[in-house]
């Protein structure tokens, strides 16, 4: 109970310290007029100074959120008339000021997302929401960065980063190929579309008409993200044969060899084995 009390607390002082701030953002949007003797055509704000300080505000109520995120809950219900705001929004025929969209977001959005972040979120676990990935994100997005090959910083610090990968998983040392990209799911659609590449060297001019059966070999233990990978390359769900684990979960490996025997003698082509850690 008294746990309760005192999360209950916290969440009150945390809702404060939000609308405080969105107070604050408010009452600058009132202060801080831009001047419309001009057409301004630039993604520029009209009024730096101004646009300055809502940020700050901004860049507050996101340290705050995460420094105090053990103080509120993980997940909190979205109240009836938050929800009919966020679903009822209209189609805005005009832009609004940046001050009134912070506001907004502090007010409607951020206490009642998912808290991927929460140190007692159990369903999976993010690489997001620290300190650090503030300031990284407010870097990369001022940059806005595209890294195609071409000499400048980013796609050398990409390189670099991608040779980290290949010391830290013992792959072997080359100075091509690797990818950065936004998770796991993606990446296993690009690793099975490589396997494909090396079983059909054709695939990008003939595609997947009249062609021998691809199989791919996991464990019933495997990520959804799979399958997943499986349609959107072509393949079809019916390529993936599940295998059966043992106690601790690891892949039968004499099932596995038996699965693959079979396959080969039905004239389908095992070309991709997905493992689990």
């Amino acid at each position: 109970m008294d746990e309760l009390m005192h999360n209950s607390e916290s969440l009150d002082q945390w809702k404060k310290q939000m609308s405080s701030l969105t107070e604050s953002i408010s009452e600058l949007e009132q202060s801080h007029q831009p001047s419309t003797s001009q057409t301004n055509l630039s993604l520029d704000p009209d009024d730096w100074p101004s646009a300055r300080i809502v940020a700050h505000k901004m860049l507050d109520a996101s340290l705050d959120y995460i420094q105090s995120i053990r103080d509120h809950p993980v997940w909190q219900p979205i109240p009836d008339d938050i929800r009919e705001v966020l679903q009822g929004e209209q189609l805005p025929e005009q832009g609004e000021p940046l001050s009134d969209v912070a506001h907004d977001v502090l007010t409607n959005i951020v206490p009642y997302t998912y808290n991927n972040a929460h140190p007692c979120l159990w369903g999976w676990a993010n690489g997001e929401g620290t300190f650090g990935n503030v300031v990284a994100d407010m870097i990369t997005a001022a940059i806005n960065v595209n890294c195609i090959t071409s000499n400048h910083s980013a796609s050398i610090v990409e390189r670099t980063i991608i040779n980290w990968m290949r010391q830290i998983f013992g792959f072997p040392e080359t100075q091509d190929g690797g990818l950065l990209v936004t998770g796991t799911s993606i990446g296993t659609i690009i690793s099975m579309a490589a396997a494909r590449q090396r079983v059909l060297v054709n695939i990008r001019q003939d595609g997947l008409v009249n062609g021998s059966r691809l199989i791919t070999y996991t464990s019933t233990e495997t990520h959804g993200c799979v399958v997943k990978a499986l349609e959107l390359l072509g393949f079809g769900s019916k390529s993936l044969h599940l295998v059966p684990v043992n106690n601790n979960f690891c892949i039968e490996i004499d099932d596995l060899k038996t699965a693959i025997q079979d396959d080969r003698d039905k004239g389908l082509i095992p070309f991709c084995i997905v493992g689990n850690a």
